[in-house]
């Protein structure tokens, strides 16, 4: 298997956090997060990350330092004079938070995308709807196979004039959706980015499928410590399922860059392993959740170690997927069949009509999890 460039795009933010028990932390923060997740789980490999940001010259040295890797190219780390994203982070919980944006990075340019122009994956990873313009995305688009993740946290997100991050529908989510492979959003962004509510399984799973349907490869959706949700198409076909989070390693001590974790997992499994959605959404769990377990930005486990908690904390549901896939016994993958107009009835994949159930997201292999943030 030839050895694979990942790309990474979007702020490296100077986090102020203040946790729900009164500790305060100054550490880097957003892509920084991702990058350092990618970077493990390429340990012993020779596949390499190519990470693209705006920072101060004035931070330029520690995020070196801290982004060093034999894995990690820091090439596209680009000095600017000011304009580097910062963060003021207060939790009420270990989920519920307030933030201030003190700075914003300033925006990327297409000659810098084309910095990722031979990249095999990429993520997009923006905080704000400024930081990574749509013009940039159509320009990797026109000069690259990659397959293109986007994480909408940023692009339903807006500030206000207290500097105050708030929740804002995003008006242009549809001229995105004709540049991009992969769409995650969490529970709360998805109303935002579908332009109405969003409330139980079932309207998750359509929104989810029709995203698909448009053309989309892959759409997850994240519940916190609930079971996510992943539709994906193959061969014209529209699938979807939920995939349970993970406990038991640890006391949850700090959520940020859960969400930055998760997705540079599913990347990793994404384009490792054959473009399994439902895989990569398993390995995106995990790394999620590993990172609620330590404050630090770049402290996630050995290769082997995260393999290990994948086959003990999962063995069951891909025994289970194993028996969907063999004899079809237990269902957990689904399948649309029929288009709107025919009320999108869904399916199992054995063809058997199902209720999907007040538990819009559900933990299916029993487990209950930690909060995983976004």
């Amino acid at each position: 298997m030839k050895n694979l460039l990942f790309g990474i795009a979007g702020p490296i933010s100077k986090d102020h956090v203040t946790l729900a028990t009164g500790e305060k932390l100054e550490k880097y923060g957003a892509v920084a997060y991702s990058v350092s997740a990618l970077a493990k789980l390429l340990e012993g490999s020779r596949d390499r990350i190519i990470c693209l940001s705006h920072i101060s010259d004035a931070d330029m040295e520690e995020v070196v330092k801290l982004l060093s890797h034999p894995n990690v190219d820091l090439s596209g780390l680009l000095p600017i004079d000011n304009g580097m994203a910062e963060i003021q982070l207060t939790y009420k919980n270990e989920c519920e938070r307030q933030s201030l944006q003190i700075s914003s990075m300033e925006p990327l340019s297409k000659t810098e995308m084309n910095i990722l122009s031979g990249c095999s994956a990429v993520l997009l990873m923006p905080l704000n709807e400024t930081d990574i313009p749509l013009e940039c995305v159509q320009e990797l688009r026109r000069t690259s196979d990659a397959a293109i993740f986007l994480d909408a946290h940023g692009l339903v997100t807006g500030v206000n004039e207290k500097r105050e991050r708030y929740r804002k529908e995003w008006t242009t989510a549809k001229e995105w959706f004709s540049h991009i492979d992969i769409l995650k959003m969490n529970e709360h962004e998805t109303s935002w980015v579908a332009g109405y509510p969003l409330s139980d399984q079932e309207s998750y799973v359509r929104f989810a499928t029709d995203i698909v349907e448009s053309g989309l490869k892959s759409c997850w959706i994240t519940f916190g410590d609930q079971s996510s949700l992943i539709s994906w198409s193959r061969l014209d076909r529209v699938f979807w399922a939920k995939v349970p989070v993970i406990t038991g390693m640890g006391p949850v001590v700090d959520t940020t860059g859960c969400g930055d974790a998760s997705s540079a997992g599913f990347i990793y499994s994404y384009a490792k392993i054959l473009h399994s959605s439902l895989l990569a959404a398993v390995m995106g769990n995990t790394m999620g959740s590993l990172k609620a377990t330590f404050t630090e930005t770049n402290a996630f486990p050995s290769p082997p170690e995260i393999r290990g908690v994948i086959g003990n904390r999962y063995r069951d549901y891909l025994h289970t997927l194993l028996d969907d896939f063999l004899i079809k016994k237990q269902v957990i993958v689904h399948e649309i069949k029929g288009g709107r107009h025919d009320e999108g009835v869904v399916h199992s994949s054995d063809d058997r009509n199902i209720s999907p159930g007040p538990d819009h997201a559900g933990n299916s292999g029993g487990q209950d999890a930690p909060a995983q943030g976004t």
